[in-house]
């Protein structure tokens, strides 16, 4: 604990990405450890640092999502995610920020400030996992959950240069997301899932996080799989590097061939290949779930309900994105009925394929305040939150500044044993590495 939180000394002040944290439970718990270590050496995780998102409950803190409205309640619990770790002996070191509301592909709010990528603080680490990200990324967390619907683990691992899986939807439960786990419409979009320096550790976590809760109405007892070794050998994979939405940087395009170079004789069949409906998919979800579809009320409402007097430049940025979005129910019938078809679809691609591997964006990290400028180059992983398909990051190089590109390794429903052994293999091109302003701790 003296060498975690004396690296968060050092980098914080600097990235900004660990917002609360309390440190004399973090002592009482690692004393108590100590003292029944003997009894306490079945425990998976005994002693391991994490750290966790700001939008999950936990014991001793006050989640808020970075917004002023929602400060100041203390968690009652954990969150299913959390106290899995925590009973698996696992450490919690704090809350790391996020955009207000957790709304944004860069974090930034009002109540804690902007979070920096570690790698150049002139750049965003991404959104809406980015504190978590960052301060992995930087040495000062082992082990992180985060949450994604439309981007916000995979993006901002891509951007810090470190693993995420985001896990099958109805995997995980959302029990004690904050402030609602009854997500209602955006259940189906949502799944939590773990950050890490290496795919080894995501394959040691994250079935720890997975199973019903008895709580979670989504969840399904799907037992959790692992493929041998050698299944490598025999998988199908379609790659590519451009999805026809948005063209990517040469950096990113070059990421991409290295990583299919990497698989070529290694796997059973790779082909440059992608689904032919991303296109339609990305339209779907940013007239639906991305923005509404009722030009704003929802988060209108949301604001008078939770009296803000003022919110943050990202997400004012993105409630004029919302007022666009106008939808009747007959439409929003129809666009569901489209997503089941793109769904089909999709799974009709993979009778031919075991996994697909893609860009996780069409460019490196952005510069602060440039998202939602340039939000059609995140269509990368907006288009595989539709289908709820489990999905890892790796690093795979870095663009000629310097900065991390992560690749996403795309599997069949229920298969995270498949997409993390294709990632493990890729990780050899690069894998995490410590950024310059943290080392030396």
């Amino acid at each position: 604990m003296d060498t975690y939180f004396q690296q968060i000394d050092k980098v914080n002040p600097q990235i900004n990405a660990l917002i609360q944290s309390n440190r004399e439970m973090a002592y009482e718990q690692a004393a108590w450890i100590e003292r029944n270590l003997p009894r306490l050496q079945h425990k998976r995780l005994l002693g391991v640092p994490f750290s966790v998102k700001n939008t999950c409950h936990a014991l001793g803190y006050s989640p808020d999502k970075g917004c002023a409205g929602l400060a100041g309640q203390p968690s009652e619990t954990d969150a299913t995610v959390v106290a899995r770790l925590r009973g698996e002996g696992a450490l919690m070191l704090g809350l790391t920020n996020t955009p207000e509301l957790s709304i944004g592909y860069e974090t930034d709010n009002l109540l804690y400030g902007q979070t920096r990528n570690p790698h150049d603080l002139s750049r965003s680490p991404g959104g809406s996992s980015g504190g978590e990200a960052a301060l992995i990324a930087a040495g000062g967390s082992l082990l992180g959950i985060g949450s994604d619907a439309s981007g916000s683990l995979r993006v901002p691992a891509h951007n810090s240069g470190i693993c995420t899986l985001r896990l099958t939807q109805g995997r995980v439960p959302l029990t004690g997301h904050f402030p609602l786990d009854c997500m209602g419409m955006f259940s189906p979009f949502i799944s939590f899932g773990p950050m890490a320096r290496s795919i080894a550790d995501l394959h040691l976590a994250a079935p720890l996080l997975a199973g019903p809760d008895g709580r979670d109405p989504h969840v399904a007892p799907v037992p959790w799989q692992t493929a041998p070794a050698q299944a490598l050998s025999s998988l199908r994979v379609a790659w590519y590097a451009d999805d026809g939405i948005a063209t990517p940087e040469a950096d990113v395009r070059q990421a991409l061939g290295r990583a299919a170079d990497a698989l070529r004789g290694n796997v059973a069949r790779l082909d440059e290949r992608r689904p032919e409906m991303l296109g339609q998919i990305q339209e779907l979800l940013a007239d639906s779930i991305l923005l509404g579809g009722d030009e704003g009320q929802w988060l209108t409402d949301l604001i008078q309900q939770l009296n803000l007097r003022e919110v943050s430049p990202l997400l004012r940025e993105y409630h004029a994105l919302t007022r666009r979005s106008r939808l009747t129910v007959t439409q929003l019938r129809g666009i569901w009925m489209q997503f089941d078809r793109c769904r089909q679809a999709m799974l009709r691609f993979l009778d031919d394929y075991d996994v697909i591997v893609c860009p996780v964006a069409a460019t490196v990290a952005k510069h602060h305040g440039r998202s939602y400028a340039e939000v059609g180059d995140f269509s990368y992983s907006i288009c595989y939150s539709l289908v709820n398909w489990p999905v890892a990051v790796v690093p795979v190089g870095q663009s000629r500044d310097g900065l991390p590109i992560g690749v996403q390794v795309i599997a069949r429903p229920w298969r995270e044993d498949l997409a993390l052994q294709v990632a493990a293999h890729l990780e050899q091109l690069a894998g995490w590495r410590l950024p310059d302003l943290a080392q030396g701790a």
